[in-house]
């Protein structure tokens, strides 16, 4: 029975969000605090004992006395005629079941199951066990703040008769302790099992003992040993290793005995950083501004983008220049008018050949043994400079045009790859730049081309515009290989198909979509959220990705970017990484010591290009709103004469491309100088490169946006990157 609409004591039903074998979970309003919650209906056929009543009022006032950061507040409980409930505070970041099926980082995993473990600590010492830990019961109310929720309720349904007559137990298999499988007393160390066999599946990729059947699992349980965990996971601490099989000892008398050993020992085996922050203030849930009409959901707002500040025109530079142009022309003059010739002798002309215009690009491949067989993306040529999306097939290998220099067989390259080795177009306003070495190979994981980015120096920041942008300050990066394109519909649908994967879009039923104005007074140009969108229907229910798989993926959030990453053996590019990826090296004309003129020193050449191929916009060599093509468009399509120094295409535009660092607005007066990595917690995570909807100063190539981890919009895309 569906509850959406109803009324139960002062709180107005919206929508059911979650239902399990015991209860279903609604969101609902409650008025007079002007505030959401989560409202847990028991299942009828579990409240039928004689003493359930007596039961349920005491475990729920038990619970509700529960303090902790980490644990779910209880605000209420009742009875509506046949109905009990339990009113909660409402949380809609999901929960960690929906980030784990692949392996997590090890801070990750040891700051989450930490938390829950303080929690159960406190819990144990109040006198209550929860006996049904696991990652569908962890919520997130943020990407690493969990609460821990249903305490008690295995308690109050415990002798239900449904559960009575088919001599099941409560709890969940994969991770149920050996005891409370085979319906034994339990106590604190069987939540410690549980909360071992998380952070088992969180290090590993997987439950320790799979998803067969309940009763399969359960006997497995009861009889069968674990596999190692460093089996499955070869970089796992031997310590931390050890605490796992500790934990998820089959005798409970060989366990750790209190979830405080259990965690002192976690935090001695694999330390956490100083500043991780675990402390985290505010409430988890939202209250509207007005009651939602009809009791409809409020929408989450939309972060407006930050309009940067402009600079003054710099007249005096403009009016040097004039002169100095002019003093010019009349030198040429003068020298046409004596019939000086500019270069007197065969013997004065350059030996090499000059660098082609953007137009006459082409690479010159040159193949590695004939032995190696592996296909590889078709690279752009001449005669087709709009690219329609990467190929997997294996191309034919593109003849070098005769004023580009064969490269010799002597120069190394990393196999299985190609080493692609152009003249590239010299760039405007970067003469440093006017050759460069672009290095490609083709990741086996996703068959995705990789263009390299060696180690060295660039200038990261601006003094132009925003303030999130200064101060300008020499990076130094180890080198790394970036994705040559944005992760594309057909990419990530392979994806899919071998994991199974849902979209924090498809798990909501909505996503951001641009909407532009038809002219009437009902519509105007933003964003809506629009139900039924997500990655397959990227402008609603009634659209599909059919002819764009060579698109970029959108409405994908920072989560789902970074679960293709690691499922393809990579990791999203830190900001760092990905700026010097797009605007390439940096050599200041004099040492950048701080005490310089920043913006004199930022406008220099050596600070790197503005854009991807420059420091001048131009509408055709990007997606931005200046196009005006109103959508995405295939990755490539710009390439090569959008392409950036290191031959990565639409880091200008297209869609804006989720990096691995969280957001803070004056990390770069703090950041570390050598491959910084972000701040180690916050509430945004960045996005780089600008998008169709946006215009180019969005599109710069320090421009910093933000947005919340969770949120899925159609202009959002990303590509991964792997030392």
């Amino acid at each position: 029975m569906d509850l959406s609409g109803a009324i139960i004591g002062q709180y107005h039903i919206i929508e059911q969000i979650g239902r399990g074998g015991m209860t279903t979970v609604y969101k609902a309003y409650q008025p007079n605090l002007d505030r959401y919650v989560a409202i847990k209906v028991l299942t009828p056929d579990l409240v039928e004992s004689k003493n359930f009543v007596a039961r349920f009022e005491r475990e729920a006032k038990a619970v509700a006395r529960l303090r902790h950061r980490n644990i779910l507040t209880v605000f209420d409980y009742g009875r509506q005629g046949g109905l009990f409930y339990l009113v909660m505070e409402y949380v809609s970041g999901g929960t960690l079941m929906e980030r784990l099926g692949w392996p997590q980082d090890l801070d990750y995993a040891v700051v989450i199951v930490s938390q829950v473990g303080d929690a159960l600590a406190h819990a144990h010492r109040q006198g209550m066990i929860h006996r049904d830990v696991k990652p569908g019961n962890i919520l997130m109310a943020e990407e690493d703040w969990p609460l821990l929720s249903d305490f008690g309720l295995a308690k109050m349904v415990e002798d239900s008769p449904k559960l009575t007559a088919s001599g099941a137990s409560v709890g969940t298999p994969q991770y149920m302790s050996p005891e409370q499988a085979q319906g034994l007393a339990v106590d604190q160390r069987s939540d410690i099992y549980s909360l071992g066999a998380v952070l088992y599946e969180a290090a590993t990729g997987r439950p320790p003992f799979g998803t067969d059947s309940p009763m399969a699992v359960i006997l497995r349980q009861i009889n069968e040993p674990i596999t190692p965990p460093h089996t499955l996971r070869s970089d796992l601490p031997e310590k931390m290793e050890g605490i796992i099989l500790k934990a998820l000892t089959k005798s409970p008398a060989d366990r750790y005995q209190r979830m405080e050993e259990f965690l002192a020992d976690l935090r001695e085996a694999y330390p956490l950083p100083a500043n991780r922050n675990m402390v985290h203030q505010g409430n988890a849930q939202a209250g509207p501004k007005r009651p939602p009409a009809a009791f409809e959901p409020a929408p989450t707002p939309v972060v407006t983008p930050r309009l940067p500040r402009r600079r003054p025109f710099p007249w005096t530079g403009v009016a040097i220049g004039l002169v100095l142009l002019l003093t010019l022309a009349l030198t040429l003059l003068l020298f046409k008018a004596s019939m000086v010739p500019l270069v007197s002798s065969p013997t004065d002309a350059v030996a090499t050949a000059p660098s082609p215009s953007a137009a006459a690009f082409s690479p010159t491949i040159v193949p590695l043994a004939s032995s190696i067989t592996e296909p590889v993306a078709a690279v752009p040529t001449p005669s087709a400079p709009l690219r329609t999306g990467p190929s997997v097939a294996t191309p034919s290998p593109t003849v070098a045009p005769s004023s580009l220099t064969v490269v010799p067989p002597s120069l190394t390259v990393v196999p299985p790859s190609l080493t692609v080795v152009p003249t590239m177009p010299a760039p405007l306003r970067q003469p440093q730049d006017t050759a460069q070495t672009i290095e490609l190979r083709v990741w086996q994981a996703d068959g995705a081309e990789m263009v390299f980015v060696p180690a060295g120096e660039f200038v990261m920041g601006s003094e132009e515009l925003g303030d999130d942008e200064r101060p300008a300050h020499r990076v130094y990066l180890d080198d790394f290989w970036i994705d040559r394109y944005e992760v594309t519909n057909e990419r990530f649908a392979r994806f899919v198909a071998a994991t199974g994967y849902q979209t924090e879009a498809e798990r909501r039923g909505r996503g951001w979509v641009w909407m532009d104005s038809d002219g009437s007074t009902e519509l105007t140009t933003g964003w809506e959220e629009v139900e039924g969108a997500d990655w397959r229907h990227p402008h609603g229910p009634d659209s599909n990705i059919g002819g764009k798989m060579d698109h970029p993926v959108v409405l994908v959030s920072w989560n789902d970017a970074d679960a293709y990453c690691r499922w393809a053996g990579k990791r999203l590019p830190s900001e760092a990484q990905w700026e010097k990826a797009a605007r390439g090296p940096s050599t200041p004309r004099q040492p950048f010591d701080g005490a310089q003129d920043r913006a004199e020193d930022d406008a220099a050449p050596g600070h790197g290009r503005r854009y991807a191929w420059g420091d001048e916009f131009d509408s055709a060599r990007a997606n931005t709103s200046e196009s005006k093509r109103g959508d995405t468009t295939p990755v490539g399509s710009f390439s090569p004469q959008g392409d950036s120094p290191y031959g990565a295409s639409d880091m200008t535009g297209n869609v804006w491309e989720w990096v691995a660092d969280w957001y803070g607005s004056d990390y770069y007066s703090q950041a570390p100088l050598t491959n910084p990595t972000g701040p180690a917690t916050g509430t945004y995570k960045v996005l780089r490169g600008g998008s169709w909807p946006f215009n180019e100063v969005y599109a710069r190539t320090p421009f910093r946006y933000n947005v919340k981890p969770d949120y899925t919009y159609d202009f959002a895309g990303f590509r991964c990157s792997s030392q």
